[in-house]
């Protein structure tokens, strides 16, 4: 979709935000515009044309641009604008390291917790993911994909990854939809994230870290691998 021209076609990210709404509002529906394609990586930002397709005034629209530069996925770059964030195949193996570890100690956790309320909370993450999947739902089927792995680290209980997640969702985001750019296959991924709740719950820690490894790891490589041969035919 071009931003510049709101009223052809059907936009699914980016929906008009109703009266009386805040900030985090506006900012949300620019994420789900990321995740479904509908701002690219690189995508110069123009207020006047952004704030016309979400039905919101200018001010409003600052504000969540100021969250959303704050949280990294905007780029305010001076005397040329703002722009959605970019990455790269560097960028996207750096964080997949990182989050190897997070989340790696998130699964762990769950899995070490004799009451199993956070293993409980992941799995109906999981359905719910499921759900969107088969509704068709392309926008509910991103949003619960991320929403699956900000359930891992928050029910995880560990404040240290609580506290991060916020910096870090805005990098996942971003991995996400150079992944779905690359290889959109949303069964893959709900099978991958069935066999880690699977893992989680048999508990052993070498097999959970193998598994989130598998997972996030492995994916970036394919993906970085994909994006490499796709620029040089």
């Amino acid at each position: 979709m071009t931003i510049a021209q709101p009223a052809t076609g059907v936009v699914r990210g980016l929906q008009p935000i109703s009266s009386g709404t805040r900030r985090e509002e506006v900012a949300d529906s620019i994420r789900r515009a990321l995740l479904t394609g509908e701002l690219q990586p690189g995508q110069r930002i123009k207020e006047v044309e952004l704030a016309a397709v979400l039905g919101v005034s200018r001010p409003t629209l600052r504000e969540a641009v100021h969250v959303l530069i704050h949280e990294g996925t905007l780029i305010q770059e001076p005397y040329k604008g703002i722009r959605v964030a970019q990455t790269s195949p560097a960028a996207l193996l750096d964080l997949a390291e990182v989050r190897v570890s997070l989340e790696t100690t998130a699964a762990q956790r769950l899995a070490a917790d004799p009451t199993r309320g956070g293993l409980d909370t992941l799995r109906q993450a999981l359905d719910d993911h499921r759900t969107a999947i088969a509704s068709g739902d392309v926008v509910a089927s991103d949003l619960t994909h991320l929403e699956f792995h900000r359930t891992l680290w928050l029910a995880s209980g560990n404040e240290m990854l609580i506290k991060i997640w916020p910096l870090v969702a805005a990098q996942i985001r971003m991995a996400m939809t150079v992944d779905q750019a690359t290889r959109y296959d949303p069964d893959r991924d709900l099978a991958m994230h069935a066999r880690l709740v699977d893992v989680i719950e048999l508990g052993d820690p070498d097999i959970i870290r193998a598994e989130v490894t598998r997972h996030i790891r492995s994916s970036a490589e394919e993906v970085v691998s994909i994006i490499g041969d796709s620029d040089h035919p």
